[in-house]
């Protein structure tokens, strides 16, 4: 019996010890794989977390880089700026009339390329806001037509607007973006057509929900089927031929398609070459509710005397450029206003220790103590110009620029290069001693 035992019980237990040492080589090879599975995830996470890092620090690189570019251009470019429309001011010949006429427009176009590149930065950045405010849409085409009158008019274009009775004078919208949109189309309808009209017509669509939709056609060159999707990529133009002819960034387009989308809408085209395109932007519809005239709104532009003080108005004039510092000075000169310049914010700040001043002109990057620094030493002390209006004027035109001068308190916000009707619009609305409220003039 126990023989008998002994010849069940070993092959068994062969059995079980060969099972169990199976199984434990195959837990050892289990584990084996998982610690690399494990490995491989930790790697691949720390490769991942080194990407995002890396990716985080390129695009701070590349916003600091806009910001000193922005800067380093819209510094000389203030000066350039400037001088022509002071020249303006003067009697010039036709031939002198001409060589001022080519200033201006190579500084609007160099101006505008900057504010795409740095508009097409926010938006692909996420950083770009939309706000939903009354757009006054008569306005809106009136000022069109008066903007673009000089350049159709030799080409022989006429503009003709119209809104349908079905859409309200007002509506809700970001009248800037707004404006963008349509000076980019109306601007591009003007540089591509030589003849006929081009029409802006506001409507509403036919099906629910209500969109307002704006369109602008021109008579002009048109676009090939092929290039129809591609003239809204960033950097692409049209046929090769046409913009080297009419010229531009590529970059009008995409913005002005993004903008669009940004604001629950979008901009699309139609077009037949040789005979004219028609861009059609539709937005949310909404009607603005009409509300009461501001009793403190300011001046109109043009008028800055109907809110200057009777006296001289005294202006303090902080840069540490010193051709910035005289532009300004020439600007207001004719006001009669009297002013005086400090070249850095240190400098500022002990002024203001011991003269009082209607109002401050304030730049923002300078040696010593920056203009932000001023600010707020200005503001703590106990001077006479502790409530004095600070208007910032600066180079440094992104929207963190913009919220850093907003954190501190400063009246209002001017981007170089300046123009002089909003300087002197805005500095005598401050002096008048209106209450202070931060707003954007570019």
């Amino acid at each position: 019996m126990s023989q008998l035992q002994s010849d069940v019980v070993l092959p068994i237990m062969t059995i079980l010890l060969a099972g169990i040492s199976a199984g434990g080589l195959y837990l050892v090879i289990r584990l084996r794989r998982l610690t690399g599975v494990l490995t491989a995830l930790r790697v691949a996470c720390a490769d991942a977390e080194h990407r995002r890092r890396t990716a985080e620090n390129a695009s701070a690189a590349k916003s600091n880089f806009l910001a000193v570019i922005s800067h380093e251009i819209r510094t000389p470019m203030n000066a350039v700026v400037a001088a022509v429309r002071l020249l303006r001011r003067t009697r010039l010949d036709d031939d002198q009339t001409l060589h001022l006429h080519m200033l201006t427009e190579a500084g609007d176009g160099l101006l505008a390329l900057l504010d795409d590149v740095l508009d097409l930065s926010k938006i692909e950045a996420g950083k770009m806001t939309i706000e939903r405010v009354p757009v006054d849409l008569t306005e809106v085409l009136a000022g069109l037509q008066t903007l673009f009158w000089p350049q159709a008019q030799p080409k022989g274009l006429t503009i003709r607007t119209a809104l349908d009775g079905d859409v309200a004078p007002e509506v809700m919208g970001d009248p800037l973006r707004l404006r963008q949109i349509l000076v980019n189309l109306v601007s591009n309808a003007v540089k591509f057509a030589d003849a006929g009209a081009i029409r802006l017509r506001v409507r509403l669509n036919d099906i629910a929900p209500a969109r307002l939709v704006i369109e602008v056609e021109d008579e002009g060159v048109g676009i090939a089927a092929g290039d129809l999707d591609r003239i809204f990529q960033p950097y692409e133009q049209g046929a090769a031929a046409t913009s080297r002819h009419h010229g531009g960034s590529g970059m009008g387009l995409a913005i002005s398609r993004r903008l669009a989308r940004l604001m629950g809408g979008d901009l699309t085209v139609r077009s037949v070459a040789g005979e004219g395109s028609c861009f059609t932007l539709s937005l949310p519809y909404a009607a603005a509710c009409p509300t009461a005239p501001s009793a403190t709104s300011p001046a109109p532009p043009g008028q800055p005397g109907t809110a200057a003080k009777a006296a001289p108005v005294h202006v303090l004039i902080v840069d540490d450029y010193e051709i910035n510092r005289r532009i300004v000075s020439l600007f207001i000169e004719p006001l009669g206003w009297a002013w005086t310049m400090a070249e850095t914010g240190a400098e500022a700040v002990d002024l203001c220790r011991t003269n009082s001043f209607d109002v401050i002109v304030m730049d923002m990057q300078m040696p010593v103590m920056d203009g932000l620094a001023a600010t707020q030493a200005i503001r703590a002390g106990r001077g006479p110009n502790q409530a004095t209006p600070i208007v910032a004027l600066s180079a440094n035109a992104m929207d963190h620029h913009r919220q850093a001068w907003a954190d501190i308190g400063v009246d209002d916000f001017l981007t170089k290069p300046v123009d002089p009707e909003a300087l002197i619009t805005t500095l005598a609305y401050k002096a008048s001693g209106c209450a202070s409220a931060i707003s954007e003039v570019a």
